[in-house]
């Protein structure tokens, strides 16, 4: 084979190399082309969803803040409610201040009428109570007739004209121990609720030989002082007024029992009543200011 042919037969191969590589870079070429086409869509929506997320941090912001806003106003809205119904409850006791509750009072079967209800309500005051010039507004029961059949006899609300008339009663309650007849305030229902949730506490302060009782709503529970000392100091940090005597106090009173056994209740916590008397704590007394209807 002579020079030549070699020659053009490796031209010929160069060709079909060239060719063949060419067609390898263009198909190389267009794959990164649709690769990069791929890279752009996806950078295009990598940034979509990007902005999407930070409207969405935005609004969850603003949705937050407005939650916020709206549980602040929720509560407000709570606060005010409790603090109406706090009033209304304490208006309705209000116009209740001249009435009583007497429960295991006898009645008549059938038929019984407020004028004899009456009748029954100033016996007891005068027989029991001894209060026999005590006028009376209205007496008469509560609760469906038909409980007047069974062995247990309605309550019956009991209106004084006078509330120093409806006190005394009150006072001289203690007399009709043993006679299954009880005197009790007559209040919404509300302020019993808030009364029955404390009976636990108080029968337990007095099976511990506290005194216990009530002052509205409010349970108060001191010590017994057996042990009296004209000398006795009080504790460091214990409620006392003037000298001389100690005491302790529970649930929102700072009534203190001094060495006579009189009560005395400090004007700090106690709206309705203040503590006079001199330095000492000799000569303290309380006075009781009480609204005239």
């Amino acid at each position: 084979m002579d020079l030549d042919a070699v020659k053009v037969l490796l031209e010929s191969q160069e060709r079909t190399f060239r060719s063949a590589l060419e067609l390898v870079v263009e198909q190389w070429k267009e794959r990164i082309r649709l690769v990069e086409g791929k890279m752009t869509d996806l950078t295009k929506s990598l940034e979509f969803s990007q902005a999407e997320i930070l409207d969405l941090k935005n609004n969850e912001k603003v949705l937050q803040k407005l939650n916020k806003e709206k549980q602040v106003a929720v509560e407000e809205l709570q606060s005010r409610v409790a603090e109406l119904n706090h009033r209304l409850n304490y208006q309705e006791d209000y116009t209740r201040r001249n009435n009583l509750r007497i429960s295991g009072l006898k009645e008549q079967p059938v038929g019984e009428t407020w004028e004899q209800t009456a009748v029954n309500v100033s016996k007891i005051l005068e027989d029991k109570l001894q209060l026999p010039s005590v006028n009376l507004e209205r007496a008469h029961r509560v609760g469906p007739a038909a409980a007047a059949a069974s062995s247990h006899p309605r309550a019956v609300v009991v209106r004084f004209r006078n509330f120093s008339d409806r006190e005394a009663a009150i006072r001289n309650a203690s007399k009709l121990k043993g006679t299954g007849i009880y005197i009790n305030e007559d209040l919404c229902p509300a302020s019993l609720e808030i009364k029955k949730k404390q009976f636990p506490l108080m029968k337990k302060a007095r099976e511990d030989g506290k005194i216990a009782f009530f002052r509205h709503t409010r349970l108060i529970i001191r010590e017994r002082i057996d042990q009296r000392s004209s000398s006795s100091v009080p504790a460091a940090g214990s409620p006392h007024v003037g000298a001389g005597f100690s005491g302790w106090v529970a649930h929102g009173d700072s009534t203190v029992r001094p060495p006579d056994g009189t009560e005395r209740v400090s004007s700090e916590t106690t709206g309705d009543r203040r503590v006079s008397g001199d330095s000492t704590g000799c000569q303290q007394r309380v006075l009781r200011d009480r609204k005239k209807t």
